[in-house]
């Protein structure tokens, strides 16, 4: 079996795989890491695999494996309002991390209109995310109290009337739960939006204020 077809036969139901990864599957086999960084160009450049950032591979072109590559992660704001129906609305993916990030707008495929966006987040706030399928992945997205929270923690407004699903599934106890680790600022933001829109929401009487 060729070095190709070996990576390809262990690594092509993984999401994503790392450059230390290939070390390690072939250590004992004699093969010199200048022959994988070769061999990993040459798949590249055959389009036989991708690079979404560097040391990070997938043989998936989905954008929604785009988030392994900065895991622990889940995915949050916009994108947990899209996975999990909350909106009619279409998004880019928004992977949130305790990884540093340099960058939050990233292209990826070497598509530069092909962008994810990717979000610092202090370890004490890395929680409210459940597991969900998505086709033959199984991603970690925010659940909706935690989208909630997420979306005043990062500043995200959008349209009154784009939280009325959003406020229909929160549970007002998990809302006060969470928010016991955010600062005072942040939970009154929350909890007064709550206060004020729930129930409308609830009603199906929400409306756009603006």
């Amino acid at each position: 079996m060729t070095i190709v077809n070996e990576i390809k036969n262990h690594f092509s139901d993984y999401p994503v795989f790392t450059y230390r990864d290939l070390i390690l599957h072939f250590s004992g086999k004699r093969i010199k890491p200048s022959n994988l960084t070769r061999i990993l160009s040459y798949m590249k450049s055959n389009g036989s695999l991708y690079a979404l950032k560097k040391g990070v591979y997938t043989f998936k072109k989905n954008d929604m494996v785009s988030g392994f590559a900065y895991a622990p992660f889940y995915y949050g704001l916009l994108s947990a309002l899209t996975l999990r129906e909350l909106w009619t609305q279409n998004s880019r993916p928004e992977i949130i991390t305790i990884k540093k990030v340099r960058s939050n707008r990233t292209p990826i495929f070497g598509d530069s209109k092909d962008v994810i966006f990717v979000h610092h987040i202090p370890t004490r706030y890395f929680f409210g995310f459940d597991i969900i399928n998505y086709g033959a992945l199984k991603l970690p997205v925010s659940d909706p109290e935690k989208t909630l929270i997420d979306l005043f923690y990062y500043k995200v407004r959008l349209s009154l009337q784009n939280y009325d699903k959003l406020l229909r599934f929160i549970e007002i106890k998990k809302v006060h739960k969470y928010l016991k680790a955010y600062d005072k600022h942040t939970s009154s933001s929350v909890l007064n939006f709550v206060k004020k829109y729930k129930i409308s929401a609830d009603l199906g009487k929400l409306s756009n204020p603006y």
